[in-house]
């Protein structure tokens, strides 16, 4: 590997980690929040893309116009999941756990008959190249990551510096003594679930123009997340933002200087390696 292709897979490698952050953090929150894996993560993922599809390439839309309404669509649509599904569950892990993976499942199946068969293409948003330390990377790629880092730097002040973000820090610590404080735990996990799937359209949204679209496409995004938040420490989100930015490296570099496959493979393997020193992850801790 020459090192002007060091370097352009190495930025191809922040780009793709900045999209398996923002599926981790959704994860992650949740997880903290609520002790909840949700499996619909990647269906969401899905879903984002397609309404950039239809907003922006078949209605017509801005771009970033389309991207907000992606973001806002499938947060309502995660409040109501949370209002619907894990609400009337009452949170019991297990049940919850089933309800979410059908509820995939189902998303998934649906959208054949929805979308259609065929893969769908989205045009590019960002065309050309820009010239980073004389090497040609694509300003489709690069986008991604200044909106990623806003999208994250936007969650850590919401959860460091509002009442609601205390909220969901007094949730994750104990949710029995948060609520005798005044807090509506409802409310608080409904909006975490808002949260969390909202970053998930956010992070197909940005692939979009990057990649086919089709129902199936969240699968491997969603296991790279679950990755990337046992790498990182469950519940973790300092751990969340390393972990995606390690395993996107992972998945560029290798890549390019071995092929797809030994990079997935070596994704397993450092996490198995690193799960054998430290069981918690990087930023996890024993409960």
């Amino acid at each position: 590997m020459t090192p002007a292709l060091f370097v352009q897979s190495a930025i191809i490698g922040v780009s793709l980690g900045s999209i398996y952050i923002l599926m981790a953090l959704g994860l992650t929150l949740m997880f903290g929040m609520m002790h909840i894996i949700n499996f619909a993560h990647g269906a969401v993922y899905m879903l984002g893309a397609f309404v950039i599809y239809y907003v922006f390439f078949q209605g017509g839309m801005p771009y970033f116009v389309a991207f907000v309404a992606s973001m806002v669509l499938l947060g309502i649509f995660g409040y109501l999941v949370e209002r619907s599904i894990y609400r009337p569950i009452k949170g019991g892990i297990e049940p919850t756990l089933v309800a979410l993976l059908a509820l995939t499942t189902f998303l998934q199946a649906a959208g054949y008959p929805v979308f259609g068969q065929l893969d769908k293409h989205v045009p590019p948003v960002f065309p050309g190249t820009r010239n980073i330390l004389g090497v040609g990377i694509s300003i489709e790629r690069l986008m991604i990551i200044p909106v990623a880092a806003a999208l994250v730097i936007g969650l850590y002040l919401f959860i460091n510096n509002t009442r609601l973000g205390a909220a969901m820090r007094a949730i994750e610590q104990d949710k029995e003594a948060a609520a005798l404080q005044g807090v509506n735990v409802h409310v608080v996990n409904g909006l975490a679930f808002a949260i969390g799937f909202a970053l998930a359209a956010a992070s197909g949204a940005l692939m979009a123009p990057i990649f086919k679209l089709d129902p199936m496409m969240g699968e491997q995004p969603l296991l790279k997340a679950f990755i990337i938040i046992i790498l990182g420490g469950l519940g973790s989100i300092p751990g969340a933002i390393l972990g995606g930015l390690m395993l996107g490296l992972i998945d560029s570099i290798v890549a390019t200087a071995l092929g797809a496959e030994p990079a997935f493979l070596l994704s397993f393997v450092f996490i198995i390696m690193l799960l054998l020193f430290r069981p918690t992850g990087l930023f996890g801790y024993a409960s």
